[in-house]
């Protein structure tokens, strides 16, 4: 018997949020939304690869806030986790620009890679604890 991988048509990433240091402090209901997380990586990939990669087609199936603070890092507050569905092909692209950009607003979000994989269940959801969770298209 031989065993044949399963195609893959979709390649999953789980970011991190995390958000500037006075945003979380001032308003302890500092929420991010599904839009400013696109803006987010739009403006990533539009810095790193122009304004035509900055049209690339992502899907946000979940955004979750967690509940318990997490440690400061380069003066910024844990947010979240987002999971996004790309296409394998722009996977890369999408991991390089999150990695290089630096937000260019002060209040825009910092995203960051926790894991990456081509089958969903294994990014399971894990880093913190949570109060409310936004399933979207899942």
């Amino acid at each position: 018997m031989s065993l044949t991988p399963l195609s893959t048509n979709h390649h999953y990433l789980l970011l991190s949020i995390t958000l500037p240091v006075g945003t979380a402090d001032s308003d302890s209901d500092a929420d991010v939304d599904v839009l400013t997380i696109r803006k987010a990586l739009q403006d990533a990939l539009g810095d790193s690869f122009g304004i035509t990669s900055a049209g690339t087609y992502i899907d946000i199936l979940a955004v979750t806030k967690w509940s318990t603070g997490g440690v400061r890092v380069g003066g910024r507050d844990p947010w979240g986790e987002v999971i996004l569905r790309v296409h394998p092909s722009d996977a890369p692209k999408i991991l390089a620009a999150v990695t290089a950009a630096s937000p260019s607003r002060s209040s825009q979000p910092r995203l960051s890679l926790l894991r990456e994989s081509s089958f969903l269940p294994s990014l399971s959801f894990g880093s913190g604890g949570y109060v409310e969770a936004s399933y979207i298209g899942l």
